[in-house]
């Protein structure tokens, strides 16, 4: 009998021992343990693809890939057409200032308003976005915070949205441009904590959706973001307009049974 209780308790403590350690907070009460356990996509994501226009951080496309969204990627201007967009749900315009994609602002603009979503992620280049649709110009005016003292962490100023919806904002991806001012379509969710200037904000133009965030969702960023925002901004962003006409030919039909 003796021998069974010992064995019950040595079972006990070998259980505790091996649950995980809880998140630890540092001093900014920034998660640094997190579990990085993927959310699970909803209905749409994986009939979200999403076009992504620039270059990205380490294991960023991949990240988001792994929350069930589709995306292809060019450096290339000349992708950004109104007959190539009919086949996305989604534009990322990612590290992009002025001068590199003014010609497609009217095709960009004509996808938003149809239906699509655009999402402007960190331009990190000064000056005003000449791509955006009407009404939601970006003014960089540094890509850097406001000094080299501050932290890049963001703060939740509207959290009634459905991308900050039940979110902290250790949640979010952190404030690593200086904004000058966003365009009246934009509504804005959240600030920069020590900067003041907007961080994320989005807004709706027709039937589409646009996003400005200047995060970053590598692993190795500084703050990259929890699943759950990625997840909710994504998929508010895939949530605008029809189905695109990608996937409904002839020819990608017969390639399924090759």
């Amino acid at each position: 009998m003796r021998l069974a209780k010992n064995l019950v308790l040595l079972g006990l403590i070998l259980a505790i021992a091996a649950r995980p350690a809880s998140a630890e907070l540092t001093e900014r009460g920034v998660d640094t343990n997190r579990p990085f356990t993927p959310i699970v996509p909803d209905h749409l994501a994986n009939q979200c693809f999403m076009l992504w226009f620039g270059p990205e951080s380490p294991s960023e496309i991949s990240r988001l890939q792994a929350l069930g969204f589709n995306i292809t990627q060019t450096i290339n201007p000349a992708d950004i057409t109104t007959a190539n967009l009919a086949n996305y749900r989604v534009l990322v315009i990612n590290l992009t200032g002025p001068g590199v994609l003014d010609p497609a602002q009217p095709s960009i603009q004509n996808f938003v308003s149809a239906g699509g979503g655009l999402l402007i992620h960190q331009p990190n280049a000064l000056g005003l976005t000449d791509y955006t649709p009407t009404g939601f110009d970006v003014v960089i005016t540094s890509p850097f915070w406001c000094n080299f003292d501050a932290n890049a962490l963001g703060h939740i100023v509207d959290g009634s949205h459905p991308i900050t919806a039940g979110l902290l904002d250790s949640d979010l991806s952190g404030a690593f441009d200086l904004v000058g001012s966003l365009g009246p379509g934009f509504q804005v969710l959240a600030r920069s904590l020590d900067c003041g200037d907007p961080a994320l904000a989005a807004g709706t133009l027709g039937s589409g959706r646009v996003a400005f965030e200047d995060g970053n969702a590598s692993p190795q960023a500084q703050y990259p973001g929890s699943n759950s925002y990625w997840g909710n901004l994504l998929s508010w962003l895939c949530s605008a307009g029809p189905t695109p006409t990608r996937g409904s030919t002839w020819g990608s039909v017969k390639a399924i049974y090759r």
